[in-house]
């Protein structure tokens, strides 16, 4: 009777298949010891890169294995064991990491010979048993199908009788090891093993000399375990990493990024903290918190994620920067064990690499704070300007799945990353989203700095004492020529003194006008993108007024068949309200965007200013926002009077100064909040204000948000965005131009955050 047979090659073809290097390999091994309930793990490595002397051992005190277990677990490839029930191990009930049954595969690809000794544990004091056994895959593959190794000696099982019941555990041994690596290869072989575990300053509570703040969990969820049963794995021998390398790490790292996304509060919480060694370097520097709803509602995926940012060099010996250059990045851990190749140095699944090569800004949705902002790579940290990104180099963090936490997301088939569905791609939005907040932070921190850096190179009394306006450019560099070439004259003199003098005085100068260039290059970069983005605005309004008829078309469609057609069912009817409804609003909403664009991009936009009227105005910018401020219950209200008006400007202006001010209020009032804006006259002018409930800004503490990249907001909203933190900065830069003012106020009775405007004239 015909039946199927299996060739030997089999291990070859799936090992290579399902197991994609080296260090996945050791690390499947370990896998099995932590489903075997092991507590400790210790994996040694002797001669690793002599193929005939060389072997690696793994040895753990788990629940071991009966010759029995050995035979229908082991020698049984893709075993059902792990499939079955509730996937948990008899112990401690941790959730099985292996699904496969691919570990003997593992043991293939990385030697000839495999050497197996094993006690098993029993719930019951009784006598245990153990097994002794070896495979030699060589012998196995000299046979032409599975079914000639049966009787061989390719493989030998011995029961071996345990009189007393001792400490349980298994050892496996490979000796004969299939690859004599070169010296860069066995280097990224041992940086791999020895990276498959989370290290201890991830995982372990931040000292609070290195973090004098609380921060969002003091050790994350690392496994999905029923117990608290601990599970150490020693690298030992070869494969013993630098006892130096963490704590040097960790010592270097200016700011710490945690990330809680778990499912019991249906939010997302980012802390983005300054270390000690930030806050001796810019002063008082508080910790950042923010909040956003979890973009997978309750589909997930949850976890938590501990991240560190370093600006400088890792101090320490030349071995230490070298393991720093090949250890750094983000990296995902799935049930505590190293999901490759995230985190690699070539692998870039955040996007940081791309963005700081292209100076991007993909997380403020244009490439307008690029050019506002352009990064400086020779300037130091501190004195770059704005949202400067940085590439993986400068992380280092984990990102922590589970079984329980994670349950959709899909491993691909040679164990080496994740299917990238959507499951996948909310972790990649919910870690870029926790740097990008801290490449936010860190622009507002160090914004004062490089303000005061200016100031001190822009020293109006340098150059003259006779007006107090700055000088010009031209009469700057004159200045600097002149003393330059008294520095020539004085030098070719033989006084070196004098000469000396002369260079400073030109050195001033010159650092007045890089002062004063780069907010000129700001200015200028700003007027670049603004011409561009009103180009490009033009034709986004055409195709929104496409969309418009699109929208009205099918609406006026709908009712046509609602009307018409007696004959559909009730419930068709009703279907059919929803979608005429929905579709109702998608036209509503895309009138109120079209007519805000029209306004800012028309021909008289930035042509001709006049006296705007405010209530108007504030109604403009209403609509804008109202599909938010809708979705949260929030209701606002506007009491300025009708005749109230501004001195003559644009009527763009004012709608985007509205726009940011409500923007701001609509994120902070919380659910079933109110926004009500007043107004009064004044000897001076006129005043208005704009308060909302819900979160409260300290009026003391008002002027720190108007400091470019702050942001009062704590709530990462999906529709109307994370922020600039530019929104109150440019407001107040508007109103500037003006003579109008702009600060934050105390709110009126049943309000918690008030601003006001002041308008002279």
């Amino acid at each position: 009777m015909a039946g199927f047979t299996v060739d030997t090659h089999v291990f070859r073809e799936l090992g290579e298949l399902l197991v994609g290097r080296d260090s996945t390999a050791l690390v499947e091994l370990i896998k099995n010891s932590y489903d075997a309930d092991a507590t400790e793990v210790i994996v040694y490595g002797e001669h690793l890169s002599n193929l005939d002397s060389g072997f690696i051992a793994v040895a753990d005190d788990g629940i071991g294995m009966t010759p029995e277990q050995f035979t229908e677990g082991f020698l049984r490839i893709a075993a059902r064991g792990k499939d079955v029930g509730a996937r948990q191990s008899p112990r401690y009930s941790r959730r099985y990491t292996g699904a496969k049954g691919v570990g003997r595969l593992a043991a293939h690809k990385l030697a000839k010979l495999l050497e197996v000794e094993s006690t098993s544990w029993s719930k019951k004091r009784s006598p245990a048993s153990g097994v002794v056994a070896s495979i030699d895959w060589d012998l196995i593959e000299e046979k032409q199908t599975l079914d000639e190794v049966a009787g061989s000696t390719a493989i030998s099982v011995r029961a071996v009788p345990v009189e007393l019941p001792g400490n349980s555990g298994t050892k496996i041994t490979l000796r004969r090891l299939r690859r004599k690596w070169s010296k860069t290869e066995h280097g990224r072989f041992l940086e791999e093993v020895q990276s498959f575990a989370p290290p201890p300053l991830l995982t372990e509570p931040v000292p609070r000399t290195v973090v004098p703040e609380k921060l969002l969990f003091e050790t994350p969820t690392v496994r999905d375990s029923g117990t608290n049963a601990s599970f150490v794995v020693k690298l030992e021998g070869e494969l013993s990493p630098p006892d130096d390398y963490w704590s040097a790490a960790l010592e270097a790292a200016k700011w710490i990024i945690e990330i809680d996304a778990t499912s019991h509060t249906g939010k997302v919480s980012y802390c983005i903290a300054p270390t000690s060694r930030t806050v001796e370097e810019l002063g008082e520097v508080e910790a950042r918190r923010y909040k956003m709803s979890h973009p997978g509602g309750d589909a997930g995926p949850f976890f938590q994620a501990r991240i560190l940012l370093r600006t400088g060099q890792l101090a320490g010996s030349e071995s230490l920067r070298a393991w720093s250059g090949r250890a750094h990045g983000v990296r995902v851990f799935m049930e505590g064990f190293r999901v490759l190749p995230y985190g690699e140095p070539k692998n870039d699944w955040l996007g940081l690499d791309r963005d700081a090569a292209e100076r991007s800004k993909d997380f403020l949705s244009s490439d307008v704070a690029t050019s506002l902002f352009p990064a400086l790579p020779t300037a130091p940290e501190a004195d770059r300007p704005g949202l400067s990104h940085l590439p993986n180099k400068h992380y280092f963090g984990a990102v922590f799945l589970t079984q329980a936490g994670a349950p959709r997301l899909r491993a691909l088939v040679n164990r080496e990353g994740f299917v990238p569905d959507e499951n996948y791609d909310r972790v990649v939005t919910l870690v870029r989203t926790g740097i990008d907040l801290a490449t936010r932070v860190r622009a507002a921190v160090t914004a004062p700095r490089r303000a005061e850096r200016r100031r001190m190179r822009a020293q109006p009394d340098l150059f003259t004492q006779q007006s107090p306006e700055p000088p010009s450019f031209t009469e700057v560099l004159q200045t600097a020529e002149t003393h330059a070439s008294a520095a020539r004259r004085l030098t070719a003199a033989g006084d070196s003194k004098a000469a000396a003098r002369e260079i400073d005085e030109a050195l001033e100068r010159i650092r007045y006008v890089a002062g004063a260039s780069e907010e000129l290059a700001d200015q200028a970069a700003m007027l670049r993108v603004l011409a561009s983005l009103g180009t490009q605005l033009s034709s986004f309004v055409h195709e929104l007024n496409g969309l418009l008829g699109m929208a009205e078309a099918v609406e006026a469609t709908l009712n046509a068949i609602i009307d018409q057609a007696d004959e559909l069912k009730r419930t068709s009817r009703g279907r059919l309200r929803e979608v005429l409804k929905s579709v109702g609003d998608l036209r509503r909403h895309l009138e109120r965007h079209a007519s805000y664009l029209i306004d800012v991009v028309t021909p008289d936009a930035r042509r001709r200013r006049s006296r705007q009227r405010v209530s108007e105005r504030f109604n403009t910018a209403t609509r804008l926002v109202e599909t938010a401020a809708s979705r949260r219950n929030i209701t606002i209200t506007n009491s300025i009077p009708n005749d109230l008006k501004t001195p003559p400007m644009f009527a763009a202006e004012l709608t985007a100064i509205f726009a940011n001010l409500l923007t701001n209020a609509v994120k902070a009032a919380g659910d079933g909040g109110r926004i009500r804006a007043t107004a009064r006259r004044t000897s001076k002018g006129s005043v208005v204000k704009v308060e909302n409930t819900g979160a409260a800004v300290k009026v003391s503490d008002g002027e720190r948000w108007f400091r470019p990249f702050e942001s009062s907001t704590t709530e990462v909203d999906s529709i109307l965005g994370q922020g600039m933190g530019l929104g109150l900065t440019i407001t107040r830069r508007i109103l500037e131009e003006y003579g109008a003012t702009i600060r934050f106020v105390s709110p009126s009775s049943g309000y918690a955050t008030a601003l006001e405007i002041a308008f002279h004239g």
